[in-house]
């Protein structure tokens, strides 16, 4: 008998651990733990990403699966808008809007080379054709033939656009990076179709009414091919012509079944989480990407082929706190294992510990309040001002807290409440809140407060992490019903303003650092109070995040890092919630099978 050396040139490893994620498919090892013949396997499979910030449908899409752009498009209201989201991998991030006029469109190639085209602008067909560098959208020239729901395919120099709706049209367009000019006609002509591929190697697929016809595209002509095995509306088509997937549609209602084809035929694989119709994919069979729809949704689903297992980020729940409180102080205390709550409305000074599963109780603040400037840890917390009175009766009281006791500590200089603090207990700051005038930071050493210089914009119901060096405030004044997008960031002496949070925050939960954090939820704008969105920010970008699952606002009870975060309580509907929610970020790790005898 050969043996394996022999026969693949390398011997069977001998691990004591398993391999690591970069081992290449099919290597075969004998694992000293579980006394047997592993291997890597490869697996298809969708997963869920971040939610674009926006419910719409029909928008023009274009890139990878970590560098995409989503443009224009459909709001559930049925308004068009010029909105374009731009995906990371990880989450959207607000980008530069269309020029032209608002539509329904279809999009082409790269984040930083992308095309859309045709469309609708709420009242008529629409010819306009846009290119995006990134960060701008440049108008450039005009279909032949205005139309929507057309197949898109190709990249900003060397683009095809094919059939769509204006009645219904078979036309053909190929654009160079300058103008469109005619090619040869569809063999079917539909609306709702799906496109992908290259100028001279493409593909269209669907159609409405509903069609199963599939054609490819040579950049002469095209040829009718092999149908799908689901006839249907087909808007979400991506890959290249010898390699690509189809993902949800329309038959006589909205269908969740994703298709592959392989140049030659289709065959079904793993669907979506969710039937849906008028969606947007990009992307390859390997790492797509598939957005939005309706029934109105604001879904990221990637699809991964891969030897990893892919266990999305999400939030889950945690232990319940024992009692339910809003506005609790928290900041950016602890770790999702070490949590501390302390303080909170319904006026109180009871202190909560989370040791990762449940809350028990720990030493009572001295002075019961509200609305606190909190940081530090479990063992070493700082409480700096807030509110002692269900109205408005600021403190500037500080208390220290060694893991079983509060002590009473000099005070702030200015009494507030809604502030927000960073650091550690020998080295902190606190800043923002109210009363006016709302830009207060104070330095603390472990000992007093010294003032320091003040913060640029208006922050009261402020959500605040970091380091003393290295602190964020985020989020909220003016005041309701329209809450602050202002972001600035410390260095120790003075704040800089830095890039806005695309939404309106007020009454957020934080944790993490300057240059890595998630923000949870609190409040955008009346009546959106009881909002599940949550936001991380890199040191630049501010991009979505998975929601969490309990709507809420007056978030203080919050702590961790931006991929293992904890919020407890907050103001919910009908009123406070003792829920706690646990963050963990997207994990990665070999799919591994045991190789048995036969």
């Amino acid at each position: 008998m050969s043996e394996y050396r022999n026969l693949k040139g390398k011997k069977i490893k001998f691990l004591t651990t398993d391999l690591s994620n970069e081992q290449a498919e099919g290597q075969i090892f004998y694992s000293d733990t579980d006394n047997d013949f592993k291997t890597s396997v490869s697996s298809s499979a969708w997963s869920a990403g971040a939610n674009v910030l926006v419910a719409r449908y029909n928008s023009g899409i274009g890139g990878t699966q970590t560098a995409a752009f989503l443009a224009g498009g459909a709001t559930p209201d049925d308004s068009v808008t010029d909105n374009t989201y731009e995906y990371n991998g990880s989450g959207w991030a607000v980008g530069g809007n269309l020029a032209g006029a608002d539509r329904l469109t279809t999009g082409s190639g790269t984040l930083t080379a992308g095309l859309v085209a045709g469309g609708w602008t709420g009242s008529a067909n629409s010819a306009d054709s846009e290119e995006y560098n990134g960060t701008a959208w440049t108008e450039g020239n005009n279909l032949n033939t205005a139309r929507r729901y057309s197949g898109h395919f190709g990249i900003q120099t060397a683009a095809v656009l094919c059939a769509g709706e204006t009645g219904v049209v078979a036309a053909t367009e190929e654009y160079n990076g300058t103008s469109w000019s005619n090619g040869n006609d569809v063999n079917t002509p539909k609306g709702h179709i799906g496109g992908s591929g290259t100028l001279t190697a493409g593909l269209k697929c669907g159609g409405a009414p509903t069609s199963a016809a599939t054609e490819e595209y040579d950049g002469t002509n095209w040829t009718s091919v092999n149908n799908m095995n689901t006839a249907r509306r087909a808007d979400s088509l991506f890959g290249l012509q010898t390699a690509s997937i189809v993902a949800g549609g329309y038959t006589t209602t909205q269908v969740a079944n994703v298709e592959e084809y392989n140049g030659t035929t289709w065959s079904e694989i793993a669907d979506i989480s969710a039937a849906s119709y008028y969606g947007s994919g990009t992307g390859s069979t390997t790492a797509g990407l598939y957005c939005q729809g309706l029934p109105s949704n604001t879904r990221t689903e990637e699809f991964h082929v891969t030897v990893n297992t892919i266990t999305a980020a999400a939030w889950a729940s945690g232990g319940n706190l024992n009692n339910a409180r809003r506005a609790g102080g928290a900041g950016s205390v602890g770790t999702q294992t070490t949590g501390l709550v302390f303080g909170g409305e319904p006026i109180t000074g009871e202190t909560e510990e989370y040791d990762g599963a449940s809350w028990t109780t720990g030493g009572a603040l001295n002075t019961s309040r509200r609305s606190i400037g909190a940081c530090g840890t479990q063992t070493a917390g700082l409480a700096s001002a807030g509110n002692t009175a269900a109205g408005n009766s600021p403190t500037a009281n500080s208390e220290e807290y060694n893991g079983t006791s509060w002590t009473e500590g000099n005070n702030v200089n200015s009494a507030r409440h809604y502030n927000s603090s960073a650091g550690l207990q020998t080295a902190a700051v606190t800043f923002g809140g109210t009363p006016s005038p709302f830009v207060r930071s104070e330095n603390y050493d472990g000992t007093s407060y010294t003032t320091g210089n003040a913060l640029n914009d208006r922050h009261d119901n402020v959500a605040g992490c970091g380091t003393q060096t290295a602190g964020i405030a985020v989020g909220s004044g003016p005041s309701a019903p329209a809450f602050s997008t202002a972001v600035e960031e410390y260095s120790g002496t003075s704040w800089t303003a830095v890039n806005s949070t695309p939404v309106g925050v007020g009454y957020a939960g934080i944790a993490g650092t300057q240059t890595s954090l998630i923000l949870q939820a609190g409040a955008q704008a009346q009546p959106s109070l009881y909002n599940t969105t949550a936001l991380g920010y890199d040191g630049t970008n501010w991009f979505t995040q998975p929601s969490i699952a309990t709507g809420r606002f007056d978030l203080k009870g919050s702590g961790g890092t931006a991929t293992a975060a904890y919020i407890a309580g907050g103001a919910a509907s009908p009123g406070n919630t003792n829920a706690t929610e646990e963050f963990t970020g997207e994990t990665t790790s070999l799919n591994l099978k045991t190789l048995t005898d036969s």
